[in-house]
């Protein structure tokens, strides 16, 4: 999941509480641009999204595990974004069987 994030352009008005604490992350060496630290950030969030779909961590973890098992399914190298994606709607599925059930 390390796969560079294509480049794209886009320009966004953040509180300066955020930038403050984003900017101090660059200044710590966390990170080495303000870029990074925003998609990281953004990262970050997708991650939290695909966890509280599925039902919290640990649910999380076990999916990721079946997934990882599954010499089919390919894991490998791939866009965080696509991948977030592409469980979100997994999930989503998931719930709306486990609705019918």
């Amino acid at each position: 999941m390390n796969k560079p994030v294509r480049d794209a352009s886009v320009s966004v008005t953040l509180p300066s509480s955020a930038v403050e604490e984003l900017s101090a992350r660059v200044a710590s060496g966390e990170f080495g641009s303000l870029d990074e630290a925003v998609t990281a950030s953004l990262l970050e969030l997708e991650h939290f999204r695909a966890v509280e779909l599925v039902g919290g961590e640990a649910a999380f973890q076990a999916l990721a595990g079946r997934i990882e098992a599954d010499s089919e399914a390919h894991v490998g190298e791939v866009d965080a974004f696509e991948f977030l994606h592409a469980l979100k709607d997994e999930y989503e599925r998931f719930a709306a069987q486990d609705d019918r059930a």
